[in-house]
């Protein structure tokens, strides 16, 4: 997907501190704070995962001899709340996994700082130890893959690519643990853990995120991921070039769970908008997706996930009693830090609550991370194209699973609500076996293009529509079926809205959409 800069997915828990620029001296006394009894431990608490010898941080800061060069940069950084990374606007969760530093601890470092930065007395406290006992932290892996060598260049862009691990299951499987191996973890930003569609190529859930300084991943007690039978893996890898040339070959562990073990599947959620187009040039364009849960569910994590021009990421609970509440907001998302944020208690949500997750994306030249500000964006898979995903793990409240419920029909009360008229259900038959099946046809009146929504796998996506062209109550188009050639679309609209399309020598009727109920969909 993403090839994120890359939950991940993704992505993950980071505790990562930063770049950091020497300090001027000022006199001490003995109230003022002092590397050895108060800045280190905060040091070793939050940043020494990443800034320690081996890891992708560009300096260690074990030491103070190596932390006093950086202390001006230290004091700035932990100030602006650049570092430890954690983009959640403060006020929300609270969230178990928080690496962000607390006002007094900010307030430690800066103060040390305006003091000289001085080492004190007395002996350096202990730096947090490895529970590695072997290779693996978490004991023999069920199931351990390792990747081809991959070489990293010492100079350049960021590389992200996405590799499918070749073994399938032939029944399914429950996810545990997730233990990821880095061969060298000092170019390796992050990794997701996906499972694919039935193709093997393509994201489908998110199973699993590493990223540096994180632990190996243990899904909440009694719950595990569903790894459906057939279904591939994929390793979705960050790297980070820091100077000179290497090799990685890293290598995953995999911990499964006996059936009678699941009380609850971890099911990662995508509420997705794939129908926006950002203008060039555009510093502040919005769009949002939605998603009703169709029974009583608890919210375990969120993960915002967009591409180099995201700018901001809001998630909004609507209650059934119309209550509304902000669950998260990032004002500030960065696509170099695929978080995700684990509530530190689940978040109860009845059946009919909408999730709303609101998006902006910043298609500037003001914004640096800018492939190209000269050209309109719309949903891709590749970095420079853009996406709108607000991932969501959760659990059910009764039974296992959640049930099923048709994808489409949740897709068609959104689109309906975006755009009015202009959206109609159309059941097609895609396979003998299941008979018809709903599908959502979106035939735009302001020129631009649409899509015709169908279920793939857990996911609904569109194929496009393009050329729509309407003159009064009649519409042509062009859809974009993969692997077909163009296939030109006449249509009229009735009195009643009801749409009779042709195509293919045929014609099929469609009913507009607001006449569906908006139910709410899972991936399952």
């Amino acid at each position: 997907m993403r090839a994120q800069r890359t939950r991940s997915t993704a992505l993950v828990s980071l505790v990562c501190c930063t770049a950091l620029v020497a300090s001027g001296a000022l006199a001490t006394t003995v109230d003022q704070p002092t590397f050895v009894g108060d800045v280190a431990p905060i040091l070793y608490d939050n940043c020494a995962g990443c800034h320690q010898p081996g890891e992708i941080a560009p300096m260690s800061l074990l030491s103070y001899n190596e932390v006093r060069p950086w202390a001006r940069s230290i004091a700035r950084v932990v100030k602006d709340k650049d570092m430890p990374p954690w983009d959640a606007d403060p006020g929300y969760g609270p969230f178990s996994n928080d690496t962000s530093l607390s006002d007094a601890e900010i307030a430690t470092i800066t103060d040390w700082v305006a003091a000289g930065a001085p080492k004190g007395e007395g002996d350096m406290p202990t730096l947090p130890k490895s529970e590695r006992q072997g290779e693996w932290a978490l004991g023999e892996p069920d199931f351990v893959y390792t990747f081809d060598a991959y070489d990293v260049p010492g100079d350049g862009p960021d590389q992200f690519t996405v590799i499918p691990i070749p073994q399938t299951f032939d029944e399914d499987r429950w996810i545990k643990k997730v233990e990821v191996l880095p061969g060298d973890p000092s170019v390796v930003h992050h990794f997701i853990l996906w499972q694919s569609d039935a193709s093997g190529q393509n994201q489908q859930s998110w199973i699993s995120g590493w990223a540096a300084g994180a632990a190996p991943n243990v899904f909440p007690e009694g719950t595990a991921r569903l790894l459906k039978k057939g279904h591939a893996l994929l390793g979705d890898f960050h790297y980070h070039p820091t100077g000179e040339a290497t090799t990685d070959q890293t290598k995953i562990g995999i911990h499964f769970a006996d059936p009678e073990e699941v009380e609850k599947e971890f099911v990662n959620l995508w509420v997705l908008n794939a129908d926006f187009k950002i203008p060039a040039g555009d510093p502040n364009y919005g769009a949002k997706a939605s998603y009703v849960f169709p029974q009583d569910v608890q919210i375990r994590s969120l993960t915002p996930h967009m591409h180099y021009r995201g700018k901001d990421m809001t998630y909004r609970a609507i209650y059934p009693d119309g209550r509304e509440e902000t669950l998260l907001s990032v004002s500030r998302y960065d696509f170099n830090w695929q978080t995700n944020y684990d509530f530190a208690e689940p978040v109860k949500m009845p059946a009919g609550t909408k999730i709303e997750v609101i998006a902006h994306w910043d298609n500037s030249p003001d914004n640096p991370a800018n492939p190209d500000p000269s050209v309109d964006v719309t949903w891709g898979t590749a970095s420079t194209d853009e996406m709108l995903i607000g991932f969501v793990d959760y659990v059910v409240d009764e039974g296992i699973s959640p049930k099923p419920v048709s994808l489409v029909l949740g897709k068609l009360a959104e689109l309906a609500e975006a755009y009015p008229g202009q959206v109609w259900r159309i059941d097609v038959t895609r396979d003998p076996a299941k008979g018809p099946e709903p599908s959502a046809v979106h035939l735009p009146k302001d020129g631009g293009p649409g899509g015709w929504y169908v279920q793939m796998g857990s996911l609904v996506l569109p194929a496009p529509i393009q050329e729509v062209v309407w003159d009064g109550n009649k519409v042509t188009a062009k859809a974009m079926i993969p692997g077909q050639d163009p296939t030109p679309l006449s249509g009229v609209v009735d009195e009643s809205g009801a749409l009779a399309l042709s195509m293919g020598g045929g014609v099929i009727n469609g009913t507009p959409a607001e006449l569906e109920a908006g139910g709410g969909v899972i991936p399952n």
